[in-house]
């Protein structure tokens, strides 16, 4: 047990979660085959975990953070947990592990938030239950866009994509979803972007500026060779090539060109 302790502890922060996520997982299924054995089969998820619409929050506080690590449904979870691990070491790595962690649980609270008051104010989103990481995910992928909107994903079928394109394609996708009949599930979507968005904004307003090296001193094509010629380090020899100040021009210039 010491052993495994020291290793989650070792762990960068976006894996961490995503281990946790699979552990509670595993813990719901162990759960409800081991019910079963004796004829009455418990969904831990529905019982405890998941966040009840309305009203249904007072009388389980506790499911506004536990949601957010909950999956039933396989798929779910393995779409989830790979949309983290890939936005996740990203943001990680323009920010630290610990505000990695902190805009997670910030995208799953806001996204709990608007699909409680979706809930209270609006038929298509009343009843059910929320569980899932997706709220919380697409907070990191939004404050990802937001802090370096012009890096590029190299993207399965579609090739070398911006991440501000895949950001807005995703705000697209669940706006059009609050028609259907999951509408509840997209509110919260739509509500960890907007914490992820806000999040980065606040960020970038409190970041010092380094004027000496600004990129409005310098021309626009300089600036994009600086950006293409850094974006080619990373590629080459992955983000953590480069230096603090070669990471804070990234970000820098990728607001900028």
């Amino acid at each position: 047990m010491p052993r495994i302790t020291h290793i989650i502890r070792t762990m960068d922060a976006t894996l961490r979660l995503v281990v946790i996520n699979i552990a509670v997982l595993l813990t719901i299924a162990t759960v409800s085959f081991v019910t079963s054995l004796s004829g009455s089969q418990l969904n831990l998820a529905t019982a405890a975990l998941d966040l009840p619409s309305g009203l249904g929050i007072l009388l389980r506080p506790w499911s506004i953070i536990t949601y957010m690590f909950t999956h039933t449904d396989v798929w779910h979870c393995v779409f989830n947990m790979l949309w983290l691990y890939w936005f996740g070491r990203l943001y990680e790595q323009f920010t630290s592990g610990r505000r990695t962690t902190l805009l997670y649980l910030a995208g799953g609270i806001g996204g709990a938030l608007l699909y409680i008051t979706g809930s209270l104010v609006w038929p298509a989103a009343t009843g059910g239950y929320l569980e899932g990481a997706s709220g919380a995910v697409m907070a990191i992928v939004a404050a990802t866009a937001c802090t370096a909107p012009n890096l590029k994903l190299n993207m399965l079928f579609l090739g070398s994509v911006k991440i501000k394109w895949v950001a807005i394609a995703t705000l697209v996708i669940f706006g059009l979803g609050l028609t259907g009949s999951n509408a509840g599930a997209h509110l919260a979507h739509i509500g960890g972007l907007a914490t992820g968005a806000v999040w980065a904004l606040i960020a970038r307003s409190r970041r010092p500026r380094y004027n000496k090296m600004s990129a409005s001193r310098l021309s626009e094509a300089d600036a994009r060779a600086e950006l293409d010629r850094l974006l080619d380090k990373v590629r080459r020899s992955g983000y953590s090539s480069l230096t603090a100040m070669e990471r804070r021009r990234l970000v820098e210039l990728s607001h900028n060109v």
